[in-house]
């Protein structure tokens, strides 16, 4: 139904709000007549609620803290659909950290997130825990984009 239709997307690097959008899109088969490029999840809702676009992929953590924090920036916006479960945003140190540092940052991040003077915090924020990933746990999201490429659509 959105063939011909506006889209709206955070930037050309972004999984969520333009990576998802360009898989479902190309699994369709459905071509958008423009793309806005917004800067993020909130400008892209802003875009649409303004009838500056019509479609757009926000992520699932964002659509939940702004229905619990901000529910009018929401106000006759509708999910339509939902892709397919990826990884979160990566937490990203810098290139010549240790190993033996890397593993005290994940074991704080786990005790923080399992402390109970925190959990209030956590809860407020959606943050039910803490599971480090790796590399190769984003593998997934770059097949979306091949499989993208590979039914023609390599850019919204």
């Amino acid at each position: 139904d959105f063939n011909g239709q506006r889209a709206v997307a955070n930037s050309l690097d972004s999984h969520s709000g333009y990576n998802a959008l360009r898989f479902v899109a190309a699994l369709q088969g459905v071509r958008f007549s423009q793309l806005l490029l917004s800067g993020g999840h909130r400008q892209s809702l802003a875009a649409l609620r303004d009838s500056q676009a019509d479609i757009a992929a926000i992520d699932c953590v964002s659509w939940a803290l702004l229905a619990r924090y901000e529910p009018d920036a929401l106000r006759g916006l509708h999910i339509i659909g939902e892709t397919p479960a990826a990884p979160g945003l990566p937490l990203i140190t810098a290139a010549p950290t240790s190993v033996d540092r890397l593993e005290r940052l994940r074991i704080a991040l786990h005790q923080l997130v399992n402390d109970p003077a925190w959990r209030t915090v956590c809860d407020d924020n959606l943050i039910g825990g803490f599971s480090p990933v790796q590399r190769d746990d984003y593998q997934g999201v770059q097949a979306w984009e091949q499989q993208a490429a590979a039914l023609g659509v390599t850019r919204l």
